[in-house]
C-alpha cells in the first residue's frame, strides 16, 4: 500500500510538471504542432523608447530610456522621466526574492544543438531601425586597461605583461591562478569566511588587476548594489564605444568606482543588451526580449540562455 501511495504521488507530480511546461511552450508559441517559430514581438516599454531615442547624442550622453541595476536584497527601483520612457523592467525573479523560471525546452534545444533557427533572433532583425542608428556596435572584447587614475594611485603597471612580471610571474593555470607553483585550496582561505574565488582575487590587485577588480572595487571605496544611475550607465555606454566590451569585465568596471566586473557583465546581459543600446553579434534576443548567449565560449551558453538567471 505505501508503495502504491508513492508512486501515484509521484505521478501526480509528474503530470503537474507537464501541464506546467506545455503552458510556458504555448506562451512563448512553441507547443507541438506550432510550427516552432516565435513571434517577433518586442516588449512594449523597448517599443516605446525607440521613438524617443533620436533625442539623444549617440555616445551615451543622453538616452532617454531608464534602466534598473542589479543588487542583492534591495527592490527600489529609480526611474527618469515618465513612465514611457523607461528602460526595460527588471526582470531578475530571484532579486525579487522568487524562483526564477525554469530553462524552456526551446532553449534546451539551442544549447545543445547550437541551431537558433525560429528561435532566437539577431539583434538587427529585432529592433527599430531607430534603436539601430543609435546603438554602439562592438565585437566582443575590450581592448582597454586599467582607469589611469587608479592605475596611478595603486600603482599598476601599464598592461598586463608588466603587471604580472612585476609581481612574482608564474604560469598562470586555473589551479595556481596566484602563479605560486602550487594549487591552490580551499584551506587556503583564512577561517574560510569567503569563497575561494574571492579570496584568490583579492591577491591579484596588482598581479592580475582583472581578476581583483571582477569580484572587488578599489580599496577603500564602497561597493553599490542597488540601482544603475543615469551617470552610471552614461560612463558605461561611453567606455564601450571607446574600448568595445564583452569580455574582461574588471578591467571595464575601474571606470564604474562603485561597480565591480560581475555587476557590469550582469548590467549588460540583462539591461544594455536587451535595449539595444549596444549591438553584439555574441547575443541574440528571443521573443520577450532575453539575451540569450551564442559565441564562441561554448562553455558560457547553458549560464546565458535565461540572460537574467544569475547576479
Amino acid at each position: 500500500m505505501t508503495r502504491k501511495a508513492a508512486i501515484s504521488d509521484y505521478e501526480k507530480e509528474r503530470q503537474e510538471n507537464i501541464k506546467m511546461n506545455q503552458e510556458m511552450l504555448l506562451a512563448l508559441d512553441l507547443a507541438p504542432g506550432g510550427g516552432g517559430k516565435r513571434a517577433r514581438r518586442k516588449p512594449q516599454s523597448l517599443e516605446r523608447s525607440a521613438a524617443s531615442d533620436s533625442e539623444g547624442n549617440g555616445d551615451g550622453g543622453e538616452w532617454a530610456e531608464a534602466e534598473e541595476g542589479r543588487g542583492r536584497g534591495r527592490k527600489r527601483r529609480a526611474t527618469i522621466g515618465p513612465a514611457a520612457l523607461q528602460g526595460p523592467a527588471r526582470r531578475s525573479k530571484r532579486l525579487r526574492g522568487e524562483s526564477a523560471e525554469p530553462t524552456t525546452q526551446a532553449e534546451e534545444m539551442v544549447v545543445e544543438t547550437g541551431d537558433v533557427s525560429g528561435v532566437l533572433a539577431t539583434a538587427d532583425a529585432y529592433f527599430a531601425k531607430e534603436t539601430l542608428d543609435k546603438a554602439i556596435r562592438v565585437g566582443g572584447h575590450y581592448s582597454g586597461w586599467v582607469e589611469r587614475g587608479v592605475m596611478e594611485r595603486l600603482g599598476i603597471q601599464g598592461n598586463a605583461t608588466d603587471a604580472w612580471e612585476s609581481e612574482g610571474g608564474g604560469k598562470f593555470s586555473f589551479k595556481d591562478p596566484l602563479g605560486t607553483g602550487k594549487p591552490m585550496t580551499k584551506r587556503a582561505v583564512p577561517g574560510g569566511s569567503q569563497s575561494m574565488a574571492r579570496y584568490v582575487a583579492s591577491k591579484l590587485l596588482k598581479k592580475n588587476p582583472n581578476a581583483y577588480f571582477y569580484r572587488h572595487t578599489e580599496p577603500g571605496v564602497e561597493q553599490w548594489t542597488g540601482d544603475w544611475t543615469a551617470d552610471e550607465r552614461n560612463v558605461f555606454l561611453r567606455i564601450a564605444r571607446e574600448f568595445g566590451c564583452g569580455d574582461k569585465w574588471g578591467l571595464f568596471s575601474t571606470y564604474l568606482p562603485h561597480r565591480v566586473g560581475y555587476q557590469c557583465s550582469n548590467y549588460y546581459r540583462q539591461y544594455v543588451i536587451p535595449a539595444g543600446w549596444i549591438i553584439d553579434d555574441s547575443y541574440m534576443l528571443d521573443n520577450t526580449g532575453h539575451a540569450v548567449y551564442v559565441g564562441k565560449h561554448k562553455n558560457k551558453q547553458r549560464n546565458a540562455v535565461i540572460a537574467d538567471e544569475k547576479i
